[in-house]
């Protein structure tokens, strides 16, 4: 019997539109009108129904096709259908097919044109049979723009991506090393998501190319700090100058002081990597930078100047690090903060007037049953709580300007989106008026 492929379509309109056009099959009508053949499939209770096929409507998703084979020869299984003009398109589970099973596939379904494709493959890391990469590369697709490849342990070759000229995003994340160059044909690139296990050995080469960046997320993989992220040049991310948000996960334990210094667009940065260190200049560039996360490091102390040049910061979040003190002047500077997470640090020290500038949300977590007779928690504006509420962990503050933000321990056992839409509505206006307002310095 051949194996059961399942193709999962949805709908976002009940009838062809001019210039985004979909078929409505939640009607048996609109289910007839995407078999090509009527003896090869049939619709019984909204689903198309062939032999080795089940299509089932799926009112969240436009088309995507998930396989139950582990065999690019899996896509000769579907049978023809008339699926027409479609927004996008997302293969999910199957395995990597070769240069000419999607153009193949796009026929068979009957697509005429498509405005985006997504490719998402996943390898059980489990299943031995099933991690590895059964194709050596994609070659040129038409309208390829994000790609998924997840779980993989063969080794990659470096010309996997060639000529995949129009891929905007990647996510890459695997159990091998990568080759230097393998994302060197790849220079739309404007979001990438990658685990480089290798970085000691690929630095300086492996982004070389990708100058149009606008998201960057690399985990490292490492699980100490042996090696150090030092393997990365100082100029690593300079030719990335339209650089928005960058995330870095176990790389080690130093980060280099200019990393950042030509990526002036930078609103958010995050950093979980056992770090312990901050130069007081880290952050010289970052005039747009919105939000800081490096919780769950090793810093000990805060440079005095570190958020000079920061005056945007609306969110730093500090939590599960070393801090031993927090000293005056350190975040006088920031006039639009709104939330500053100090919690689980093992903080003795903190200066009369280390927050005196402050108007906003500080948790200081176990310090927090001091804030009623504490100078600096009785000559600032800020409201002092002890837990942020992220993952079900509730807030509890000794100024409540936000009813419906924070509450009581006894009330506080439902989510609340308040925090968020307030950071949200404030990031926005900020940004508005930077794109609003000439820069200094050109």
């Amino acid at each position: 019997m051949l194996p059961l492929l399942l193709l999962l379509l949805g709908t976002i309109s009940p009838s062809w539109q001019e210039g985004n056009a979909t078929i409505s099959y939640l009607t048996k009508a609109g289910c007839e009108a995407l078999i090509k053949d009527p003896s090869l499939c049939e619709c019984q209770d909204q689903d198309i129904k062939c032999e080795t096929l089940q299509v089932n409507s799926d009112s969240e998703k436009l088309y995507s096709i998930s396989c139950h084979i582990f065999d690019a020869r899996g896509f000769g299984y579907i049978p023809p259908l008339k699926v027409g003009k479609i927004g996008s398109l997302t293969i999910q589970n199957c395995a990597i097919p070769n240069a000419h099973s999607i153009p193949n596939l796009i026929t068979k379904l009957g697509i005429t044109n498509y405005t985006e494709l997504e490719v998402f493959n996943f390898f059980d890391p489990k299943k031995t049979d099933r991690a590895e990469v059964l194709q050596q590369h994609y070659t040129n697709l038409p309208g390829l723009s994000k790609l998924t490849i997840l779980g993989f342990k063969s080794t990659l070759p470096a010309d996997f991506f060639k000529n995949v000229f129009e891929l905007k995003h990647l996510s890459l994340k695997g159990y091998s090393d990568l080759p230097a160059t393998i994302l060197h044909p790849l220079t739309n690139l404007t979001k990438l998501n990658i685990v480089i296990k290798n970085i000691q050995k690929v630095a300086s080469q492996i982004f070389s190319k990708q100058s149009k960046l606008k998201h960057l997320v690399i985990d490292c993989d490492v699980k100490n700090s042996s090696v150090e992220m030092s393997a990365f040049a100082s100029d690593e991310l300079w030719h990335m100058t339209d650089l928005q948000s960058f995330e870095l996960f176990n790389c080690g334990d130093n980060v280099p002081t200019d990393l950042f210094w030509k990526s002036e667009h930078l609103a958010y940065i995050g950093i979980r990597s056992n770090i312990s260190y901050l130069h007081k200049d880290f952050l010289q560039a970052q005039k747009r930078l919105l939000t800081l996360r490096l919780e769950r490091n090793n810093i000990a102390r805060l440079p005095d100047q570190l958020f000079y040049y920061t005056p945007m910061l609306l969110e730093i979040h500090l939590a599960f690090n070393n801090l031993d003190r927090i000293q005056s002047g350190l975040f006088d500077k920031l006039k639009q903060l709104q939330v500053l997470n100090l919690e689980h640090n093992p903080i003795t020290t903190i200066s009369p007037t280390a927050f005196n500038t402050l108007s906003s949300h500080i948790y200081v977590g176990k310090l927090y049953p001091m804030a009623e007779t504490a100078v600096w928690a009785r000559t600032t504006n800020a409201t002092i709580c002890e837990e942020e509420y992220i993952y079900g962990v509730c807030i509890y503050c000794k100024r409540d300007e936000y009813i419906d933000h924070f509450a009581d321990k006894e009330n506080c056992n439902k989510p609340t989106l308040k925090a968020k839409e307030i950071l949200a509505k404030k990031a926005q206006e900020i940004q508005l008026k930077l794109s609003s307002t000439p820069q200094e310095g050109g």
